[in-house]
C-alpha cells in the first residue's frame, strides 16, 4: 500500500499543469502496488496513467520505458476490456506495438 500511497499522493498534491513533471515518479510508484489493485475503477485509471507516460516516454524517445508503461497498462485492464473500453484498449495497444517495432522487435 506504500507505493500506491506515494503516487496518489504525488498526483494529488500536483497541480495539472505539473502533471507531466512528475508523471514518471508517480506512476513508477503506482505500478510497484499495482498487483494491490483490484477495483475495475482503479485498474482503468492506472491503465490511463500509463498510457500518458507511454505516451511521453514515446516522445522522448525512451522506446523501452514506452513500452513498459503501456504493458503495464494493457495489463491492468480486466479480460473484457475491448468491450468495456475500446478506446483504451486500442490505444494502449497500437502504442505498444509502435514501441515495440521501434525497440526492434
Amino acid at each position: 500500500h506504500l507505493h500506491i500511497s506515494i503516487g496518489y499522493s504525488i498526483l494529488e498534491g500536483t497541480h495539472d499543469h505539473q502533471i507531466e513533471d512528475v508523471l514518471f515518479v508517480a506512476v513508477d510508484q503506482l505500478n510497484q502496488g499495482r498487483h494491490l489493485i483490484h477495483e475495475e475503477d482503479e485498474r482503468v485509471e492506472l491503465a490511463k496513467f500509463n498510457l500518458k507516460a507511454g505516451e511521453k516516454a514515446m516522445s522522448l524517445a525512451t522506446f523501452t520505458s514506452s513500452a513498459s508503461y503501456l504493458k503495464a497498462g494493457m495489463d491492468m485492464l480486466h479480460d473484457d476490456h475491448w468491450q468495456k473500453y475500446y478506446d483504451l484498449s486500442l490505444e494502449l495497444h497500437s502504442c505498444y506495438a509502435e514501441a515495440e517495432y521501434c525497440n526492434g522487435h
